[in-house]
């Protein structure tokens, strides 16, 4: 009885060591999921430049090369094969570097000419998401057109800096609508539930206590952490330690532990988005995805991020007792702990994102053969995690500001999830193929006798309310003041 007691504390004991492991490791991994390529990239040499026990892996530096290993998907969505291998020189792109972090069955894919910045066609992507959230809050009338006039008036980093007074004058000025600041208030709130978390805060304060919100309960920092920005802000973002620590009665190296979760937060929800007065909007592909021999060859873009490795002369130095001063060791082996940490997080940010998409194309193989958007089917984030085994909050950070590159553009991944309904047929339909349909309708109609709402309910076998609801949100006049 004694011994079964023993393995069952050893047991616990190991699986508590596990988890403790993987919770740093899961944090890291969902940080660097969020991040744009862009953005990625400079995270990349951020970290180089910041921990010496992370380095530029050199090795082969005068023969460098990275493979194009793409996973076919075919109309089976459970068989993945290996395509043919190809291999690339640096001197074959203008001796650019061409590198990649992927361990060996990750597909990875290089061309100058479709990993650098391009223009995306679908500009608005950032807006008619969060639109898409919104219709699937249950708003009033009034309600909606309020939430409709806040996501106009976020500005390029996600925020509403704008005051509630001031919204609801420029709202009856500009808008017609006559809206209390509670009212206002209300709405604001509601638009802070969306996605990207930390959208429609009021400035990066309440973004970062927003996304603190979101972190894991159990987590001993959050609410240490929620505190020092809500009471500490000034002192926090001007890195006044010692305040930080004599008014918060905390050491410094719990200080530390708290600037490194909100690190991991993002200081700008709407970084990527595009002004609805912006010509056009550069961006860098995250994947390429191509129709090959019936099936798909999906694929991960790197373009010129370097690759990294763990320094074996700090991995050495730490695991050498002789001769060593204990402080520096210590900070050595932390180097060497954090720049593990990150390497296996990139590793695992690739099989991730790769599963992701591959997922995506199983559901809307129509789409990425056709490009056309009424060909989207319903499809929601649980609907991908369920397929990959992740939370639904891991897909989130996965298609979060980024692209897929087609053969008909460039597409944002999180303008393909769409929210469905049940028409009069009942037959489920995406709301964006409702909205193409009836499009398609009224550009076709004879001017001289406008198609009347009664009329497009009708062929559309949806309900008059929804045809009227989906009507203003395209900015289109009622019947009457189309002629």
């Amino acid at each position: 009885m004694q011994k079964q007691v023993i393995r069952e504390k050893q047991t616990l004991a190991q699986v508590e060591e596990q988890q403790q492991v993987l919770k740093p490791l899961l944090q890291a991994e969902v940080r660097v999921l969020r991040m744009s390529q862009q953005e990625f990239e400079q995270d990349v040499r951020t970290q180089l430049d910041t921990n010496p026990a992370l380095e530029e892996d050199d090795e082969n530096a005068e023969d460098i090369a990275t493979h194009d290993e793409d996973g076919l998907l075919d109309d089976s969505p459970t068989e993945i094969e290996s395509a043919e291998k190809s291999e690339f020189s640096k001197e074959d792109y203008d001796n650019e570097r061409i590198n990649d972090y992927s361990p060996d069955d990750i597909p990875t894919y290089y061309d100058p000419d479709r990993t650098r910045e391009r223009v995306i066609a679908d500009q608005t992507s950032f807006y008619e998401s969060l639109k898409e959230q919104a219709a699937s809050c249950n708003l009033t009338p009034k309600q909606e057109r309020i939430m409709d006039y806040l996501i106009g008036s976020l500005d390029e980093d996600g925020f509403l800096r704008k005051s509630l007074r001031v919204l609801c004058d420029e709202m009856e000025i500009y808008d017609g609508v006559e809206a209390t600041q509670q009212e206002v208030g209300e709405v604001v709130k509601i638009l802070q539930t969306f996605e990207p978390v930390g959208v429609g805060a009021k400035d990066l304060q309440e973004s970062l206590i927003i996304q603190l919100d979101n972190v894991e309960a159990d987590n001993p920092l959050r609410d240490l952490a929620k505190e020092i920005l809500t009471r500490g802000f000034d002192d926090y973002k001007n890195k006044r330690y010692n305040k930080l620590c004599a008014r918060f009665k905390i050491d410094s190296e719990t200080l530390d532990r708290v600037y490194s979760l909100v690190r991991h937060l993002n200081p700008r929800p709407g970084g990527s988005m595009a002004s609805a007065d912006s010509a056009a909007l550069p961006v860098s592909p995250d994947f390429s995805v191509e129709e090959v021999d019936g099936g798909f060859s999906i694929s991960l873009c790197h373009g010129h991020i370097p690759k990294v490795k763990v320094s074996s002369v700090y991995t050495d130095f730490v695991s050498s007792a002789s001769g060593a001063n204990s402080a520096e060791q210590e900070t050595a082996r932390r180097q060497v702990s954090e720049a593990r940490l990150y390497v296996a997080a990139v590793k695992q940010r690739q099989r991730t994102m790769l599963d992701t998409m591959r997922a995506i194309v199983q559901l809307q193989p129509e789409f990425f053969r056709e490009g056309d958007r009424s060909l989207l089917r319903p499809m929601t984030q649980k609907d991908v995690a369920d397929i990959i085994h992740r939370d639904p909050s891991t897909v989130s950070g996965v298609v979060s500001n980024k692209y897929a590159d087609t053969p008909f553009g460039l597409v944002s991944l999180a303008s393909l999830f769409t929210q469905s309904f049940v028409n009069q047929q009942g037959e489920e339909v995406t709301r964006e193929a409702v909205r193409i349909k009836m499009r398609e309708l009224i550009d076709a109609e004879d001017p001289a006798n406008p198609i009347t709402d009664d009329e497009l309910a009708e062929q559309l076998g949806i309900a008059r309310r929804t045809v009227a609801k989906y009507r203003k949100q395209m900015h289109i006049p009622v019947a009457r003041l189309r002629r």
